[in-house]
């Protein structure tokens, strides 16, 4: 059934350079099947409007990052923002994707300061969801607005997201799929944040248009629990950053 409200759900994608594709692209196909039924817009939102470099940091032509490295450094895919920082809408579901790109902290810090003009003093003041995928979550607690939040993030940068600025007040889970905790939505590296999205669906609008969005992508869903890549990378839940005991 088409739900045709007059105000439609305002979600906004957050872009930066090197910024990984799935992270982005698997959220994104799970709204866009949404968006056939439910009434949604979607703003790509950049520092500015030139094509954002996706999985290697390439601005004005030049490549920079750890894709001036790679085998391939021209290996070049670019995603055009519709909106920047200064004049996008406010949202209703700000959505972060990780990538290599978060670890360059100058380039990152405008959609930091964004992301955190969007959330305000408390919860209260939040979008109705703040979601980040992977290592978007390093950006997000550098807004310092996810204090004593549960959170997890990529397994494998599990470490590095911990040691950002602001992320020594978080309680960080690190044998989930995803986390919920109130308002905030966060998942594991990259194809997690697919499965996050659809558990979003579910949580909003049911678990049999979660289906329907799940069937015609032909995915196989993953629950919250389904985390072998903490094994894989030996992590657990047995210390959080700056004291000892659990910190789940």
């Amino acid at each position: 059934m088409c739900s045709n409200a007059t105000i439609p759900l305002r979600i906004a994608m957050v872009l930066f350079p090197s910024f990984t594709s799935l992270d982005a692209f698997g959220p994104l196909n799970v709204l866009n099947l949404l968006s056939l039924q439910h009434n949604m817009t979607l703003q790509m939102v950049s520092a500015d409007m030139r094509p954002v470099s996706v999985d290697r940091t390439i601005i004005d032509g030049v490549v920079g990052g750890m894709g001036a490295s790679s085998a391939s450094p021209y290996f070049t895919e670019y995603v055009l923002p519709d909106a920047t920082f200064e004049n996008a809408t406010r949202p209703d579901v700000i959505i972060i994707p990780g990538g290599a790109g978060t670890r360059n902290l100058n380039a990152t810090q405008p959609a930091v300061d964004w992301v955190r003009s969007q959330m305000g003093e408390s919860e209260e003041d939040w979008p109705t969801n703040v979601m980040t995928v992977c290592t978007g979550t390093a950006l997000l607690a550098r807004t310092h607005q996810i204090g004593g939040k549960n959170a997890t993030s990529n397994k494998a940068a599990f470490n590095w997201v911990r040691t950002q600025d602001g992320a020594e007040d978080v309680n960080w889970i690190a044998r989930a799929r995803w986390v919920v905790d109130g308002k905030l939505w966060t998942s594991s590296g990259v194809s997690a944040g697919t499965d996050m999205m659809l558990g979003w669906v579910q949580h909003r609008y049911g678990r049999n248009e979660s289906e329907r969005v799940r069937i015609l992508m032909e995915w196989n869903h993953l629950e919250q629990e389904d985390d072998p890549f903490a094994d894989y990378y030996d992590l657990d839940n047995s210390l959080r950053v700056g004291q000892t005991g659990p910190y789940q």
